[in-house]
């Protein structure tokens, strides 16, 4: 075994030792006075479904099938299991990434997701099976995915097309499966939910165009700083299609390419969503430089004062980085 494997072994051992001292030391106050938002709102729409009760509105708006797989059974879970909710990426980050986990740890983006308990986290093994384009998984990957839509529709809508394409039945018949079991009770139980979801999206943009300055992946929030605000936007977007266009033809991983494209241009994001952009990194260059630009991301936030639009580089760094392979998977 070499110096530097004991060394990040070493490294690894006192992470998982002082985290473990910070639950005993901490945990009781927490379980007393932290209270995740999302996760809370998640348990709400579940109460809600159970009682009968309508669960969306302007801060609610999840497909009926996300609610009734997901938000229903934390609904009827103990308090306690928010603490398991939080601490679950960390250790999907672990299984992706091994040792090369560790400087990931300090991902601004994934504490903002595990400060208020939100879904994406449990969503990057899933992402990660379908940019991989794994065999079986990859189907099944594509179909949680859109358990939170938003954040991956443009690699699940590539993943589809190149299946047909190759005649990747299995990855197809998985897919088509996994959504006819999560979607087919939801038009049972409610036939309305889809034009119930319709019925909210005028509170839901409303919201969203009052938080623009705020949000992220999203190189659009730039625009709200005036001049030199269109200036970045348009710098931005050549970077992102001269990237991305040499990234289509110098890897394979293109369903982590429309990924990166998903974040960058989706003018719906926060900074906490951007935690989607981890399963498409490769090796500790591209982990420690993406890490090193959340924290200038939130830096610039906090500057600026509530601004999101510097989280666009994390996913413009990653699609440069798939730039430079000659090889890779889907």
């Amino acid at each position: 075994m070499t110096m530097r494997r004991y060394l990040w072994h070493g490294l690894l051992v006192i992470v998982v030792l002082l985290f473990v001292l910070e639950i005993v030391l901490f945990l009781p106050r927490v379980m007393q006075v932290w209270q995740p938002y999302d996760y809370w709102q998640y348990t709400q729409m579940g109460q809600a479904v159970r009682q009968g009760h309508n669960p969306l509105g302007a801060g609610r708006f999840y497909p009926l099938p996300t609610i009734l797989w997901i938000f229903v059974p934390l609904s009827l879970l103990p308090e306690w299991f928010r603490v398991v909710w939080v601490i679950a990426p960390f250790g999907f980050i672990l299984l992706l990434f091994r040792r090369q986990a560790i400087p990931l740890f300090a991902f601004v983006p994934l504490w903002f997701v595990v400060g208020d308990g939100m879904l994406d986290g449990w969503l990057l093994l899933p992402l990660a099976w379908l940019v991989q384009n794994r065999p079986v998984w990859a189907g099944l990957g594509a179909a949680l995915v859109l358990f939170k839509p938003q954040l991956a529709i443009l690699a699940v809508m590539y993943a589809l097309g190149y299946w047909f394409a190759t005649r990747d039945w299995k990855n197809l018949g998985v897919f088509a499966l996994a959504m006819t079991i999560f979607y087919v009770p939801a038009f049972i139980i409610n036939p309305n939910w889809i034009a119930q979801m319709l019925a909210v999206v005028p509170e839901r943009a409303a919201q969203t165009t009052a938080l623009l300055p705020t949000m992220t992946g999203s190189v659009w929030a730039w625009k709200e700083l005036g001049a030199w605000g269109w200036l970045i936007v348009i710098v931005t977007l050549m970077m992102t299609l001269a990237w991305g266009w040499r990234a289509w033809h110098a890897t394979k991983q293109r369903a982590a390419i429309c990924q990166l494209f998903n974040l960058i241009l989706n003018p719906i994001l926060f900074g906490s969503n951007l935690v989607m952009a981890l399963p498409t990194l490769r090796g500790p260059k591209p982990i420690v430089i993406v890490t090193g630009l959340s924290w200038l991301a939130f830096g610039l936030d906090k500057l600026i004062g509530n601004f999101g639009g510097g989280y666009a580089l994390i996913p413009l760094a990653a699609l440069y980085f798939l730039s430079r392979e000659n090889v890779g998977q889907i």
